[in-house]
């Protein structure tokens, strides 16, 4: 017979090292580059400190003159606190009672679980890897007075079952779009149904654009790669004064559509990395830009040279640099990225929580059902954001 405590034994010894897997070499081309460590964690903080251009002390001289001087480095200390990453499976008393005296639908009970919450892991881990932090996912404006089909953009950044909150033009919440479950997505017509009672109301709502942000991570999450490159979303990064400090501002470039060749986007690297000694090693970009590129090597009779990334991912390259292109990547905008210059500190790879007994399911206080919750304490720094570059693409 199959009890909760096989379950409980499957989720710790079976099911985990599944996952581990799963979500860090099949999550993101991008994301399985980026070295994960425990190093520079004090407490609830990472603090990590880097050296600022290099050191004064250096040169050639005659065999009796004087040492070159030397000086001591230029340091910066980044800060930031490590956040909470969650996954959450739920099973009801009724499925697991149903199925305990059959060994095979238990299991596929809980494969199934295993699989949704693999699955909505990656899309999560995707989504805030490329964001800013605020957890922002798409916003609305043209509502229907009465209706509770929302228009919004973007619109492929929504998944049915995704639990989200409505904010106002001031940042409030807004009372009868708090933490409510997506129904459906139309995404050719770029609109969300939400549950009976989410009914767009003019006379009760501020006017204006309605922020749609994952219920639970509004103001928690990590800083991704567009907070990161892009020089004003977030104005103090790691600590520190983005004005003050030059090498957290990353290189930004606007090229019209009909101007991006390969020569261009092969410009725009050669420059970051004369500049700033980088190593530019992938390029993330949306769908829009990744088509213009692949437009304009048709245009100028160049073959787009394939190469297969770990994980079976197959790209086209610039001068051999991989180009991926991701959904959560803002509209018509490319990343030139370094990943050396990225890690995800962490204090402990993705683990269940447990209570005072070591038991990683147990019952949901108040509901006749079971739950089990995926854990990661982490956050990501890039220490040399000027390592790393923005093309948008204008008009066109």
């Amino acid at each position: 017979m199959i009890s909760l405590s096989t379950a409980d034994s499957a989720l710790k010894n079976v099911y985990l090292d599944v996952i581990k897997n799963e979500l860090e070499n099949d999550t993101d081309p991008f994301y399985s580059k980026i070295k994960k460590t425990s190093q520079d964690i004090t407490g609830n903080e990472i603090k990590k400190l880097i050296t600022i251009g290099i050191n004064g002390g250096i040169g050639a001289g005659s065999e009796v003159g004087s040492l070159p001087k030397s000086q001591e480095s230029n340091y910066a200390a980044l800060t930031t606190t490590l956040k909470n990453l969650y996954g959450q499976i739920e099973i009801s008393d009724k499925a697991i009672r149903a199925s305990q005296n059959e060994t095979g639908a238990f299991l596929n009970l809980l494969n199934a679980e295993m699989e949704n919450l693999i699955e909505s892991s990656k899309f999560n881990l995707r989504r805030i890897l490329y964001g800013d932090g605020d957890g922002l996912i798409g916003a609305s404006t043209d509502e229907v007075d009465g209706e509770r089909v929302y228009p919004v953009d973007p619109v492929n950044r929504f998944m049915p079952g995704m639990h989200i909150t409505g904010y106002d033009m001031f940042g409030e919440a807004i009372e009868y779009l708090t933490n409510v479950e997506v129904l459906d997505v139309d995404y050719k017509n770029e609109t969300i149904t939400l549950p009976v009672g989410c009914e767009y109301d003019e006379e009760n709502t501020v006017t204006g654009e309605i922020k749609f942000k994952l219920a639970t991570q509004a103001s928690s999450e990590i800083v991704g790669v567009h907070g990161i490159l892009h020089p004003t979303k977030v104005a103090t990064l790691y600590g520190l004064s983005r004005t003050n400090n030059s090498f957290l501002t990353a290189t930004t470039e606007t090229l019209l559509s009909t101007e991006t060749t390969f020569a261009t986007v092969l410009q725009a690297i050669d420059n970051i990395k004369l500049n700033y000694n980088a190593n530019i090693d992938i390029i993330v970009c949306d769908y829009i830009w990744r088509r213009n590129y692949q437009r304009a090597l048709k245009n100028y009779a160049f073959n787009s040279d394939i190469t297969v990334m770990e994980g079976g991912v197959r790209a086209i390259t610039v001068n051999g640099i991989p180009v991926v292109a991701n959904r959560f990547v803002e509209k018509r905008e490319g990343y030139l990225l370094d990943s050396s210059t990225f890690n995800f500190h962490q204090l402990c790879d993705w683990t269940w929580l447990s209570n005072d007994k070591g038991q990683v399911i147990h019952q949901k206080e108040g509901y006749a059902a079971h739950t089990a919750t995926l854990v990661k304490y982490c956050d990501l720094i890039c220490d040399r954001p000027n390592k790393n570059g923005r093309l948008i693409l204008s008009g066109g």
